[in-house]
């Protein structure tokens, strides 16, 4: 029996190249599945942040639309416009609605406020508006919302991020001429109309 010699077999082995594609693939391997898995949790990452931005506005205009609410009322508007968050857990989520009244010196403060899972802002408090928003005798709803966003994956992006928390604001469509500046108003069932704070 003829034995081949170490030289020619590595000659042999040099040029032989079948299984090559299949080196490469397992060495590009573990870069394609940390990049997918990074893609992944930034696509659902982004269409959280929609998600919030989205609730965020369901929560100014659905309380804006009412002339009066009540503490039930405002329970099922979170209710609502947290919907919009699936197929997100709305357990994570935190929403303040805020009625903010401007009085005739162009001071923003509190008159009422709502939350869940989240921080009420105190009644009389000072609130920094837009000066777009800020106009004298005119109250505004404005509502927040948060999402802690926890990544799938959690290979690239790690720990919790907060998504939101931007203020969204809009204007009473039907609200009452109430309170000592007759400023148009959506009120709070049992909370005194402002600009009287007390």
């Amino acid at each position: 029996m003829r034995r081949i010699g170490h030289g020619r077999r590595w000659r042999g082995f040099r040029r032989d190249d079948k299984g090559f594609a299949l080196v490469e693939f397992a060495m590009a391997l573990p870069v394609m599945l940390v990049a997918y898995c990074g893609m992944v949790d930034v696509v659902q990452m982004v269409m959280a942040n929609r998600k919030v931005t989205q609730l965020t506005l369901a929560l100014a205009d659905l309380t804006a639309r009412a002339a009066a609410v009540a503490p039930a009322d405002v329970e099922n508007i979170f209710d609502a416009a947290q919907s919009v968050l699936m197929p997100f857990d709305a357990s994570n989520a935190s929403m303040v609605i805020s009625s903010v009244v401007v009085d005739a010196n162009g001071n923003a403060r509190v008159c009422w406020s709502n939350q869940r899972n989240g921080q009420a802002l105190v009644r009389g408090a000072t609130v920094l508006l837009p000066d777009s928003i800020r106009v004298p005798s005119t109250s505004v709803i404005m509502a927040t919302a948060s999402y802690r966003y926890t990544p799938q994956t959690g290979y690239v992006l790690t720990g919790s991020f907060t998504l939101g928390d931007n203020p969204i604001y809009s204007r009473p469509r039907a609200g009452q001429a109430v309170g000592t500046g007759n400023i148009e108003q959506v009120v709070r069932t049992g909370t005194k109309p402002c600009p009287d704070f007390n």
